[in-house]
């Protein structure tokens, strides 16, 4: 078997992400990494969840550098990836991330830069940091799933609103205000569901507007709803919210994007390291941007699991 391990990246592209950025941008993606004399492999993702089984494939040819080049969800899927093989030990894996998704809001909390330039001088300088990555346990199609969360989930409002800028994305829109108009739509139409809600200092059962476990403090393409999140304390940051009226909350927008939004009284934040989530209803739910499955849901954390590549910036505190 060729010995990759030491020094060659294998490099996962997500052709259509940030509606085909992936394949466009490329090209240009391609030079900045060879002119900085980075050795490596790519191959283009095909299918959703592809990258899952691409990631599984690579590591187990001997691949222990890899990069992401594709968005939010393509990320998570290599994440679970590294965590689905049984190869070696999580931790043995780096991750480098060049952005190309309309969102790219797990690179926020670590200050990635957004040029590629600048994000290629990054993987070469291979900076890292071990964060903790979320564990949820769900059913899809009758039968019990598990998927690992790299920033953020999201029951409640802000799923539906990542349900919503999904369904725009599948029909060719995209840009900055493509979330803004998603909340906006979202606000008029949604009603919160009723849900038992448990961890450590809640117990609560009744309506639920919006729910974020946060491993990274962004989601939905910058909005800072996790913003004391710290990636590496092996706790979910939580933000909860059981009732909001719409004026209160089309008044408050500035608070999603500034980070202020626990200043709002009827928002309250908590930590946990495992959060079970029960409904009689149909629960909607995002990963990552991601939706899936249906409730009952289990959430825990397995603390400082995987190695990341971040900004020079960046700093735990």
């Amino acid at each position: 078997m060729k010995n990759l391990a030491l020094h060659q990246w294998y490099v996962v592209v997500n052709p259509v992400s940030g509606t085909n950025r992936g394949s466009l941008d490329w090209p240009q993606i391609r030079s900045l990494l060879e002119s900085h004399s980075i050795d490596f492999d790519f191959v283009f993702t095909q299918r959703k969840y592809h990258a899952v089984e691409l990631t599984v494939s690579a590591i187990r040819k001997g691949y222990r550098r890899i990069i992401c080049v594709g968005g939010d969800g393509t990320h998570n899927e290599i994440v679970n990836g590294i965590f689905f093989q049984d190869v070696v030990p999580t931790t043995d894996i780096t991750l480098g991330y060049i952005g190309v998704g309309t969102g790219n809001d797990w690179a926020r909390t670590y200050m990635l830069p957004t040029d590629y330039y600048e994000c290629v001088k990054a993987i070469k300088g291979c900076k890292t940091f071990i964060q903790d990555v979320g564990r949820i346990d769900f059913v899809e199609s009758r039968l019990p799933q598990q998927r690992y969360i790299a920033n953020m989930a999201g029951i409640g409002f802000g799923a539906e609103v990542a349900s919503t800028v999904n369904r725009f994305k599948e029909k060719g829109l995209k840009g900055k205000s493509l979330y803004l108009f998603s909340i906006l739509k979202t606000l008029f139409t949604f009603k919160p569901s009723t849900a038992n809600v448990r961890f450590d200092g809640l117990n609560y059962e009744g309506n639920v507007f919006n729910m974020v476990l946060g491993i990274g403090k962004y989601n939905g393409g910058g909005v800072m709803q996790a913003p004391k999140a710290d990636p590496s304390d092996g706790l979910f940051d939580i933000t909860f919210i059981k009732k909001v009226s719409r004026f209160s909350l089309l008044t408050n927008i500035s608070k999603l994007y500034n980070g202020n939004i626990l200043k709002h009284p009827q928002v309250l934040r908590y930590q946990s390291a495992e959060v079970q989530v029960s409904s009689p209803s149909n629960l909607t739910i995002e990963v990552d941007g991601e939706s899936l499955g249906s409730s009952p849901f289990t959430f825990s954390v397995v603390p400082q699991s995987v190695r990341v590549i971040v900004g020079n910036e960046f700093s735990r505190n």
